[in-house]
């Protein structure tokens, strides 16, 4: 009797331990000498996999003590499934997360980013404008031919990305400049922003004061705050192309991008193919730009948009991350706002500039080369509100950058 009891047991053991789930320790350590607020972590999960068989991605959930952590999945061909997440750490201190899976599905998080890309459908062209319906989401799309400037096919001229604290746009047509969305309130508003505009009547609704905030920044043919272009004996923009595909590539909780293939970039007698990837993480008031180019180009640039009764800030790092910034009364709404362009030491050819923009001269390694920006404005909700508070931005911002969080497995 006592050895059926003892088999039955056996038989039983997997499925017990299966009901129980699995879970694991990983210790993040903050390096620097002061608090991390929404500090960004990338945990490998083949890491978590070499150790834990039992590992279920599609039921995972993760805490910071009894506190569930909102988290996204990040898919990487080099690296394989990266679990993204942000958490506050303490200065120069560790903390202990845990990962638990197997017990039961994942939770559903709300979003503190958000992307999008809204457009008219079932349109048509009348050589000036392109009417049709209302503006609708859509996740990719390759740009008509005939698209250009303030046509109205785009609701606010292009994609848009954002965190609570800021949003960005592009203008999805020849300029292919990036804007900026000020916001007053600590909220995603994008999907709200623009939806009735018609576009090129000077009537659009986000270039005047809306009680989420509104377009702060005048792009002109600058490089506006971000913007991609290559150098010759002038800056050339991404204006000539043979054809433009854009996508929503990622709207999570955690993470939103913008993905834009450009194919057929003319530059002088020579074409690139470019993907750009603009993305922001949640708490964060920076964009990534991160681009894959072939044709070996010697060099691409980004930069800053020149306005009146700005300073000029730059870092001196000999190494790591550096930055060029301009704070000032260069806002549509009149007041304060601070920009700035984060880089590579490594990366850099020199900084320079010309009648419209701050330019930061880069060289890509292997076709691949990425910076941020991001943007500071005075009526920010608990914002920044000097040039003090935006230069000490900076160099927390730098030093964040060059020290991210350690991850121990």
């Amino acid at each position: 009797m006592k050895s059926k009891i003892f088999f039955v047991a056996l038989i039983l053991l997997p499925a017990i331990l299966l009901g129980e789930g699995r879970s694991k320790i990983i210790k993040l350590q903050n390096q620097l000498n002061k608090d991390r607020i929404d500090a960004f972590v990338s945990v490998s999960s083949s890491e978590i996999k070499k150790e834990n068989d039992s590992f279920d991605i599609n039921s995972l959930k993760i805490f910071d003590g009894q506190k569930e952590i909102p988290f996204q999945i990040e898919k990487n061909k080099n690296k394989g499934d990266q679990i993204i997440f942000v958490v506050d750490i303490k200065a120069n201190s560790s903390k202990e997360i845990k990962f638990t899976w197997g017990n039961e599905k994942q939770s559903k998080y709300i979003s503190r980013t958000y992307a999008e890309l809204a457009m008219k459908k079932k349109f048509f062209f009348d050589g000036k404008k392109f009417h049709g319906t209302k503006f609708e989401n859509v996740t990719r799309v390759k740009v008509p031919s005939n698209h250009t400037d303030h046509d109205a096919l785009f609701k606010y001229e292009g994609p848009g990305w954002e965190s609570e604290k800021v949003g960005y746009r592009f203008y999805l047509d020849w300029r292919n400049a990036t804007d900026i969305f000020g916001k007053k309130v600590y909220q995603l508003v994008l999907k709200d922003v623009g939806v009735h505009d018609k576009l090129g009547n000077e009537d659009d609704s986000y270039h005047s004061m809306q009680s989420w905030g509104m377009d702060i920044f005048k792009v002109g043919k600058s490089l506006g705050i971000g913007s991609l272009g290559r150098m010759t004996n002038k800056v050339e923009m991404i204006s000539k192309t043979d054809s433009i595909i854009c996508a929503i590539s990622k709207n999570g909780p955690v993470k939103s991008e913008v993905k834009t293939n450009y194919y057929g970039w003319q530059v002088g007698d020579k074409k690139f193919n470019v993907e750009s990837r603009y993305s922001i993480v949640a708490g964060s008031r920076l964009s990534k730009h991160a681009i894959v180019i072939d044709g070996d180009p010697d060099n691409l640039v980004t930069g800053l948009a020149k306005h009146e009764g700005t300073n000029y800030i730059k870092s001196s790092n000999r190494k790591g991350w550096n930055y060029i910034a301009l704070y000032g009364k260069q806002s549509l709404a009149g007041d304060d706002l601070g920009i700035a362009i984060f880089f590579k030491q490594k990366d850099l050819i020199e900084i320079t500039e010309d009648n419209l923009s701050h330019i930061v001269k880069l060289k890509p390694t292997n076709g691949k080369l990425e910076y941020y920006f991001g943007a500071a404005w005075q009526q920010e909700y608990n914002g920044i509100k000097s040039q003090n508070e935006f230069e000490k931005f900076l160099l927390d911002k730098v030093d964040e950058l060059n020290n991210s969080i350690k991850v121990e497995y």
